[in-house]
């Protein structure tokens, strides 16, 4: 009869361990020109966690000397990450007999308690093929995942206001410009839509200024529930508004527009226990494209904003809390791309 238990099998315990040491110091030893090339921390884990081989970066990145390691090595003694105690990376290694890489991971050891890692690693088999333990790269990502966020914050800054942290009107400008050459290029169309806070002067001379910057961030706020995922909205200066609506027709420009001016008139907005009622005045205008003839985004781009702005007027001088379309205004020459020669 042909013999299947694994050399590991029917051992005692202390015996299992040792087997298990040699086994992987063996596997350590016949890769070694393969480890040499890796400069992150690396250490080879048993099925039990415990650490049986480490490089002189692993040392440093815990801050224990191999023989300390050696004399307590479970894994959890020197690093722990956000999935210990109960999900050590070499479980989950163990458990795919795969791969794992696990990006941007928080970690500690006895010097530090605040790492960001990335751990991968890898199942390790013996010579007749049984799992007996895995290979566990570490890199310390933690100042380049700090740096990134610095990055990400300074760009956020550079494009969004500071009070409703909307797109700036720089921002909102450019992804206009975009946005129409996109259009124009799938055949779609695409509306902006204006908004004046109405009655603001108002707002900042009975409340004051901080009641106004409540109110606006209170708007923005507003806005941006009321917005589409791939709408962009932004705040265009003082108490102005204007969101970019991709791939939206006039008829849905104004519903959208609509949606947003009866949630804010509905919306009790209370600062320091005194109600300040609000309303807003909107105009849209929609972009619908044209087959031939030249395309040129920057302008067109103005237009569709002055067009907006006089429908805002409109909306304005007709009474406010409304929503006026440049489309069923009488055509003026100046505002009018169709006129233009």
């Amino acid at each position: 009869m042909p013999n299947n238990t694994s050399p590991l099998q029917n051992r005692p315990e202390e015996s299992i361990t040792s087997e298990l040491k040699a086994l992987l110091e063996q596997w350590a030893h016949d890769h070694s020109s393969l480890l040499e090339v890796l400069l992150d921390a690396y250490c080879v884990v048993d099925l039990a966690n415990n650490i049986m081989v480490v490089n002189t970066a692993f040392t440093v990145l815990v801050g224990e000397s191999e023989r300390k390691i050696r004399k307590s090595p479970q894994f959890n003694n020197f690093l722990k990450t956000k999935l210990c105690p109960t999900q050590c990376p070499t479980i989950q290694v163990i458990t795919s007999e795969k791969f794992l890489r696990i990006d941007e991971i928080s970690g500690s050891t006895k010097n530090c308690s605040n790492l960001t890692l990335t751990i991968s690693g890898v199942p390790i088999y013996s010579p007749d093929k049984k799992l007996i333990g895995c290979l566990l790269n570490i890199r310390d990502v933690t100042a380049e995942s700090s740096l990134q966020n610095k990055y990400e914050e300074k760009k956020s800054d550079s494009v969004t206001d500071g009070l409703t942290r909307l797109f700036n009107k720089v921002f909102t400008e450019e992804v206009l410009k975009k946005s129409l050459k996109n259009a124009q290029r799938i055949n779609k169309p695409i509306s902006v839509m204006m908004g004046d806070v109405d009655h603001f002067k108002h707002v900042n001379d009975q409340f004051g200024h901080q009641a106004g910057d409540y109110v606006l961030s209170t708007v923005a706020q507003l806005l941006k529930g009321e917005t589409r995922e791939n709408d962009i909205a932004g705040r265009f200066g003082g108490e102005e508004f204007i969101v970019v609506m991709n791939q939206t027709n006039q008829d849905e420009a104004l519903l959208v527009a609509e949606r947003f001016r009866k949630r804010l008139e509905s919306t009790q907005v209370v600062f320091e226990g005194k109600p300040i009622p609000l309303t807003i005045s909107l105009g849209t205008s929609t972009f619908i494209p044209q087959e031939g003839g030249n395309f040129d985004s920057e302008p067109l781009a103005k237009t569709l904003v002055a067009q907006c702005d006089t429908a805002l007027y409109s909306a304005k001088a007709s009474g406010r809390n409304r929503t006026i379309q440049f489309e069923t205004l009488p055509k003026n020459k100046e505002t009018d791309p169709k006129t233009k020669k």
